[in-house]
């Protein structure tokens, strides 16, 4: 079994190096590569690059210089897969790499799995959420949760596949055409952690920045 790794990065000094020896740790005996995009203005980049180098791990690192967006990353890194699974998730450990080979086990009766975050959240957070879905719901006809930041698939499917989402609803496009292929989606629970180290990517603006995309995303794509 053979995994590429898609992980978007935007300073991320203080959690990379944590990141990738968590990584290695948890797959342990597979053969892996880390498809690093990294756009950040920190160090997070040679960090990357000296750790995978001093332990052995096989990785494309791609450090994009005027080019924002997770929804851009992540579609860089589909373009680098050439492994039977493919795996996205971020570098700030909130979702925790053991979760990756359980999830890559439901994929012999699923093409994508994505993982659903058990978490407590402040009653603004869960307002929100509830709100953000029930829009997502409304649009799509998804009524689960679908910005996860954990996903594992098979990379066939994808091999002709280019997002166009360039900031944080790409989920909802990648989930809409596994959705329109009649590709089969699982779901695997999973324990939300909060971030340790470095900032949130998150800011005031951002559920409001959401909404717009996902009603930009439906009346340009779907």
């Amino acid at each position: 079994m053979k995994l590429d790794i898609i992980v978007p990065t935007f300073n991320e000094s203080e959690s990379i190096v944590e990141f990738l020896k968590v990584l290695k740790e948890e797959l342990k005996g597979i053969d892996f590569r880390a498809i690093i995009i990294d756009d950040s203005a920190d160090n997070t980049c040679e960090l990357a690059k000296k750790y995978c180098k001093n332990n052995k791990i096989k990785n494309k690192i791609i450090h994009r210089i005027n080019e924002k967006g997770k929804g851009s990353a992540v579609n860089t890194g589909l373009k680098e897969l050439n492994a039977e699974y493919g795996v996205i998730i971020d570098a700030d450990l909130e979702y925790h790499p053991k979760y990756i080979l359980p999830m890559i086990k439901l994929l012999n009766k699923n093409d994508l799995v994505l993982s659903t975050r058990l978490r407590r959240d402040p009653v603004y957070r869960k307002l929100l959420g509830y709100f953000f879905k029930q829009f997502v719901n409304l649009l799509f006809g998804f009524n689960f949760d679908t910005q996860s930041g954990l996903k594992v698939f098979k990379t066939k499917p994808l091999k002709n596949f280019e997002l166009r989402s360039k900031n944080w609803v790409f989920d909802i496009e990648l989930i809409r055409y596994f959705f329109n292929n009649k590709l089969n989606i699982g779901f695997y629970k999973i324990n939300y952690n909060t971030r340790k180290h470095g900032k949130s990517k998150i800011k005031l603006f951002t559920p409001f920045q959401m909404f717009v995309d996902i009603i930009i995303l439906k009346l340009n794509f779907f």
